[in-house]
């Protein structure tokens, strides 16, 4: 007689749609608590993935073979025109729904785990200069929400998706002014303390915003915290208007690191306030500043 808690069946293959587990992964995802910019990401990523399937005849995950992948990823490059960079990211994305069909029984086996990533050349970040990020400041100066929104980046180090979510309870503009940075994924929660530049910007800001019914820093006109994509586009024109050419939001960040060493800031201190993952992430800036050493003040200075 066979003991039923040591039977090992194997799994029943589920003959999904492939729009259906598109839908279903979605939820595992929001019942896994990702982030709603994660969510997102995953659902364009997958949406356009399916709709190439689908214009090849695939109905059902099971259908799925690696060819259809292969073609898909060159349509990426040579139709879409998309950069490696860009290429890894939808393949990450890839990979973790064919795993989640996998899972659930849709496939007979992940036939994504074939799929490589494009080698990524890495280059050295664009690093502002003074004059650079001044002229940003002046091109901004027009308009409130704009300005402090660069003021929080230079100043901060702060992530575009950490931008977005700012909320006002976040921010403790007091004696000893900081910005709260929650735990979001892989990333730890942080306090950043904040020059009085950014506190008269930020509190300018919130006045002129008082009777918005908003719990964000930088909201929409029905309350909602912008989107990434919009605020990355309003960036990019700031960019352009400034004459300031191959530089993305992130690139901010890359300032705000760069000179702070320069500034004599330490490796440890600064390494916590921009939410590195380990200390070598901030080392590595070094060479980018032309230092051998890091200084070892713990206060930050204003750019």
């Amino acid at each position: 007689m066979i003991d039923p808690n040591q039977a090992s069946c194997p799994k029943q293959k589920v003959n999904m749609d492939i729009q259906r587990a598109h839908k279903e992964f979605v939820q595992d995802l929001c019942d896994q608590k990702r982030s709603v910019y994660t969510i997102l990401a995953y659902q364009k990523d997958i949406d356009q993935l399916i709709d190439h399937l689908l214009k090849a005849g695939v109905t059902k995950a099971s259908e799925a073979k690696v060819d259809h992948l292969v073609k898909y990823i060159d349509k990426l490059y040579v139709v879409d025109g998309l950069t490696p960079k860009s290429v890894s990211r939808k393949i990450n994305s890839i990979k973790t729904f064919f795993k989640y069909l996998a899972k659930k029984g849709a496939l007979e086996e992940n036939i994504a785990y074939q799929i490589k990533h494009p080698k990524l050349e890495k280059k050295a970040p664009r690093i502002l200069s003074r004059v650079e990020y001044n002229a940003l400041r002046e091109t901004a100066r027009k308009d409130s929400k704009y300005l402090t929104m660069v003021e929080v980046l230079l100043q901060t180090g702060v992530r575009i998706s950490e931008l977005a979510g700012i909320e006002k309870t976040h921010l403790d503009l007091s004696d000893k002014p900081t910005l709260f940075v929650p735990k979001r994924e892989s990333q730890k929660e942080r306090i950043i303390p904040l020059s009085k530049k950014t506190t008269d910007i930020l509190q300018k800001l919130l006045e002129e915003h008082k009777h918005k019914e908003s719990k964000y820093v930088f909201s929409s006109k029905s309350g909602k915290a912008l989107l990434i994509r919009n605020i990355r586009g309003a960036m990019e024109r700031l960019f352009e208007k400034t004459g300031l050419e191959n530089v993305t939001v992130n690139d901010l960040r890359h300032t705000f690191t760069a000179h702070q060493i320069k500034a004599g800031v330490s490796l440890q201190t600064l390494s916590r306030v921009a939410g590195h993952k380990t200390l070598a992430t901030t080392q590595k800036y070094l060479k980018y500043v032309e230092l051998d050493k890091a200084g070892n003040k713990e206060l930050l200075e204003d750019l």
